[in-house]
C-alpha cells in the first residue's frame, strides 16, 4: 500500500490531537472549580468559542483516528491477517461512540441549556443535562466517552505490537501506541471501580497517542523501502 498515506493521516491526526491538548489545558485554566454539577453547568452554559472549538476538534480527532487505523490495518494485514482483522473490528465502534458524544455536546447540549431558562422545562432539562454533559464525571456520556477510548485501546495495543515487529524505525511508535491502549483501558476500569487515580488513564492514553503519532508521522512520511525500513 501507499505507506506515505499513513504518514499524512498520522500527521493530520497529530495536529488535531495537539489542538485537543491545547483545548483541554485552556478549558481547565478558564473553568475554575468544577466540583459540583452547578459549577460544571455554569461553565458549559457559557457556550463560548472554546466550548464549541473543543468538541468540534474532538470530533475531527475521532474521524482522522478512524481513518488512520484503517490505513494501519492495510499496512499490518500482510504481516498478521487474523490479528489485523480482530483489531479493525473495534475501530468503527469507537468512532460511533465518540462521535455521538462529541457531536451531542454542540447540538443537543446547547438546546437543553437554553431550555433551562424556561421555567416549565427547567427540571427536566437539568436532569437530562446531568446525563449528557461530557465534562460532568457522573454523566452517562462521560462513561460512554471513556468506554469508547477503552474500545480503541484494543486495536491500539494490537497495532502497536504489530508496528513494533514490523521494523526498527517503528518500534517507538509501536510501544507508545500500545501503551496508550493499555492506559485507556485502565482509565475505564478506574471509572468503573470509582478509582480517581486509575480513571485518569484515558487522558494519559491520549497524551501517549499524541507521542506515538510523532515518530509514526516522521517514519511513514519518509516512505518505506522494500525491506520495510524507512527510506
Amino acid at each position: 500500500m501507499n505507506t506515505r498515506l499513513i504518514g499524512v493521516l498520522s500527521a493530520v491526526c497529530l495536529v488535531f490531537t495537539v489542538l485537543w491538548l491545547v483545548f483541554l489545558i485552556a478549558g481547565v485554566a478558564s473553568a475554575g472549580p468544577l466540583a459540583t454539577f452547578d459549577q460544571v453547568l455554569a461553565h458549559v452554559g457559557k457556550l463560548d468559542m472554546l466550548f464549541y472549538g473543543t468538541y468540534v476538534n474532538a470530533a475531527l480527532v475521532t474521524i482522522f483516528a478512524v481513518t488512520l487505523f484503517a490505513a494501519l490495518y492495510e499496512f499490518c494485514r500482510p504481516m498478521s491477517p487474523a490479528w489485523a482483522a480482530i483489531a479493525i473490528t473495534f475501530v468503527p465502534v469507537y468512532g460511533a461512540m465518540n462521535l455521538l458524544v462529541y457531536l451531542s455536546q454542540v447540538t443537543i447540549v446547547p438546546r437543553l441549556v437554553h431550555l433551562m431558562g424556561v421555567a416549565e422545562h427547567r427540571t427536566l432539562s437539568a436532569f437530562v443535562l446531568r446525563q449528557l454533559i461530557q465534562q460532568w464525571p457522573d454523566s452517562a456520556v462521560f462513561v460512554l466517552n471513556n468506554l469508547g477510548y477503552a474500545v480503541l485501546g484494543i486495536p491500539s495495543l494490537i497495532f502497536g505490537i504489530l508496528l513494533f515487529e514490523a521494523a526498527r524505525s517503528l518500534r517507538s511508535s509501536g510501544v507508545l501506541l500500545a501503551l496508550s491502549g493499555v492506559a485507556s483501558i485502565v482509565g475505564f476500569i478506574g471509572i468503573a471501580l470509582g478509582n480517581t487515580v486509575l480513571s485518569n488513564g484515558s487522558i494519559v492514553g491520549g497524551v501517549l497517542f499524541l507521542l506515538a503519532l510523532m515518530p509514526m508521522s516522521w517514519v511513514f512520511l519518509r516512505r518505506f523501502d522494500s525491506a520495510g525500513e524507512a527510506a
